[in-house]
C-alpha cells in the first residue's frame, strides 16, 4: 500500500488518474481448480474462507481503509510482529453470526512512522476497551488518538450510544453486518 501511495503521487504529477486498491485477507483451506463441464469449464476458488476474505475486502469501504486482515491472519506466521496493525473491531459479515476480529495493516514495522505505530496501539487499546464494555475509557483513549477517519468516528459514536443506552448483558461486541460493502 505504501508503494501504491508513492506511485499515486508520481501519476498525479504526470496528470494520470489515481489507482486505489482494497485488499481483504483471510486464511484456511479452500477448493481451487477447474470446475464445470466440458462445454463450460472455469478455474475458480470456492469455500467459506474465500467468502470471508471477499467480505473483508469490502469492509475497507466501511472503515475507510485499504488492507484488512482477519484475526487468523494477524495471529499467523508472526504477522503481528512484522507489521504494524490496528484492531478495527469485531464484525460478523453478511450471512454470518459469529464475529471475527479485523485489523488494518498499516505497513511493515520498518516503514511505518513510529508516531503512526504508537497511534495504532492507542487506537487498538480503545477498541479493546470498547469490546470489554468500558465505553468511557474507550472514549477517553480515542481522545488521545490524533488520527481521524471513518473507523475512529464510528467507534466514538458507538461508545456514546452505549453510554446513553447500554447494550444487553449478552452483548459480545460483535457488529452484525446485514449488507455487503
Amino acid at each position: 500500500q505504501h508503494r501504491l501511495a508513492v506511485l499515486r503521487q508520481s501519476w498525479s504529477r504526470a496528470g494520470l488518474p489515481a489507482l486505489r486498491c482494497r485488499i481483504g485477507l483471510h486464511c484456511g483451506t479452500v477448493l481451487v481448480g477447474n470446475y464445470g463441464c466440458v462445454a463450460k469449464m472455469e478455474y475458480t476458488i470456492i469455500g467459506d474462507r474465500v467468502n470471508l476474505a471477499s467480505r473483508l475486502e469490502g469492509l475497507n469501504k466501511k472503515f475507510g481503509t485499504s488492507l484488512i486482515i482477519s484475526d487468523e491472519v494477524y495471529k499467523s506466521d508472526d504477522v503481528s510482529s512484522r507489521f504494524v496493525c490496528r484492531l478495527l473491531g469485531r464484525v460478523a459479515v453478511k450471512g454470518k453470526t459469529q464475529g471475527v476480529d479485523v485489523y488494518e495493516v498499516l505497513g511493515t514495522a520498518e516503514e511505518v512512522d513510529p508516531e503512526e505505530a504508537s497511534a495504532a496501539e492507542v487506537y487498538t487499546s480503545a477498541v479493546w476497551s470498547f469490546l470489554n464494555r468500558d465505553f468511557g475509557l474507550a472514549l477517553s483513549t480515542l481522545a488521545e488518538y490524533c488520527r481521524g477517519g471513518t473507523a475512529a468516528q464510528d467507534l466514538r459514536l458507538a461508545c456514546q450510544r452505549y453510554l446513553r443506552d447500554p447494550p444487553a448483558a449478552e452483548w459480545d461486541g460483535v457488529e452484525v453486518l446485514h449488507e455487503k460493502f
